[in-house]
């Protein structure tokens, strides 16, 4: 892989993070709905009520938001990384580490795609690769 290809992996991977990032908004936005109308039936009062064997469980009602907010964040996650990585800023391949481990623990695609992210981002090119590219350009 010479110098021109790695970067244009970098922008492209980059413009993935962001259509995955633009695709969690939703997403995310629709969960704390659903989360809005499970608090207001009857199987959550049902669920605060649970008792077991000698104490009682009773969740607090933020505890149901922990998922939504997640998403939140990593849809942000997502988009910031994809910004970096397609404009070349120099934070983005840094900051792009995080989206590409989330990705890990999405199996089987996502893991491979993780792992090609992170041997992407990491990868230096070569002298000869450098020179070469500078030679065509």
């Amino acid at each position: 892989m010479d110098l021109k290809d790695h970067d244009n992996n970098l922008r492209i991977i980059g413009k993935i993070f962001i259509v995955i990032g633009l695709i969690l908004v939703p997403i995310s936005i629709s969960t704390f709905f659903f989360v809005d109308m499970f608090i207001e039936s009857d199987l959550w009062m049902e669920i605060r009520e649970l008792d077991i064997v000698l104490f009682e469980l009773r969740p607090p009602r933020g505890i149901a938001y922990f998922l939504p907010t997640i998403q939140t964040i990593s849809s942000f996650i997502f988009l910031i990384s994809g910004y970096g990585l397609s404009t070349e800023k120099d934070w983005g391949k840094k900051f792009a580490i995080v989206p590409a481990v989330m990705l890990l623990f999405k199996f089987p695609i996502g893991t491979a795609l993780g792992g090609y992210m992170i041997y992407a981002i990491h990868y230096v090119p070569k002298n000869e690769e450098i020179i070469n590219s500078d030679e065509l350009a």
